[in-house]
């Protein structure tokens, strides 16, 4: 322009043709599309601002969605040291009271005897299942032993409870991991046998977990009725389920991938975890001896 300034026009040229089909000129015609490429740049510019705002949202929602993860793992750690520790405690002494006092009340009157032995009884099955509830929240096995064996004690906890036969092969070369690698995995070996005792119908599930230079991986599998929905492959954003969807946020943060593959066979999971090496952590002898 004359200005200086710069204007974008959309040029179309169209020929004019004679009787006979020859070209005897070119009409030129110009639509001025400054204005509107303008607008395009300034929505495109708007569009990247947003994005940019909504990864930087996405990236703040995973920091605190892993924060809220981790403060849950903790809370279940604090709870169970709670249960077994000091509630533990208060039901040993109170079984050590009733079991002195057996005997005199015994002599006194055979039927209060046999309430006070009931009453036994009864304390040492909710000292059970205090423990299995404690160690259900957070095995101390999980920390001071390692993964395979707190894995191992699940597995065959669970299977004895639910009467699902469950194969367990857990690769040596895993050794021991990070702890907040070794809790997820943990945690989501939980949440796969749950939803095979509540929802598959399976009576058997596999378990495996391997690892190769680069990468844990945890399979799942069972033989029944498949998720609801019928068959399906996930591997993106998808989310049916509140139980799935916490697997899937776990090895989110881990940096790892997921997979569900569901179906009329049946439900298999596979998560692979990038490795990162563990630092040396002690054994304790007594912990298995507590936990058998």
């Amino acid at each position: 322009m004359a200005d200086g300034s710069v204007r974008f026009a959309d040029r179309t040229l169209t020929a004019v043709r004679d009787e006979s089909g020859s070209v005897v000129m070119i009409v030129a015609t110009g639509l001025d599309i400054t204005e509107a490429k303008e607008l395009r740049n300034r929505l495109e510019e708007r569009v990247h601002e947003r994005t940019a705002e909504l990864m930087e949202t996405e990236a703040h929602l995973r920091a605190v969605t892993g924060r809220l993860l981790e403060i849950q793992d903790e809370e279940r750690r604090r709870i169970a040291r709670e249960l077994h520790d000091s509630s533990g405690q208060i039901l040993a002494a109170l079984r050590i009271n009733l079991v002195s006092a057996e005997p005199r009340i015994l002599e006194l009157s055979s039927a209060l005897g046999k309430n006070v032995s009931d009453s036994i009884l009864l304390v040492d099955e909710l000292s059970r299942e205090l423990r299995t509830m404690s160690y259900l929240l957070h095995p101390p096995l999980l920390d001071e032993v390692g993964l395979e064996s707190a894995l191992r004690w699940y597995v065959d906890g669970f299977a004895e409870r639910s009467k699902i036969e469950v194969g367990f092969d857990f690769d040596p070369a895993v050794g021991r991991l990070p702890r907040e690698m070794e809790t997820a995995i943990f945690r989501m070996v939980q949440e796969c046998l749950t939803n095979v005792h509540r929802h598959s119908g399976s009576a058997t599930a596999n378990i495996r977990v391997s690892r190769d230079s680069k990468t844990i991986q945890l399979e799942v599998r069972d033989q029944g009725k498949g998720i609801p929905g019928g068959g399906f492959h996930i591997s993106g954003p998808a989310k049916p389920g509140v139980g799935i969807q916490g697997m899937r946020e776990r090895v989110r943060q881990l940096g790892g991938q997921i997979e569900i593959r569901s179906g009329d066979a049946g439900t298999a999971i596979v998560a692979n975890l990038p490795v990162r090496e563990a630092a040396a952590q002690p054994v304790l002898v007594d912990v298995l001896e507590a936990a058998s």
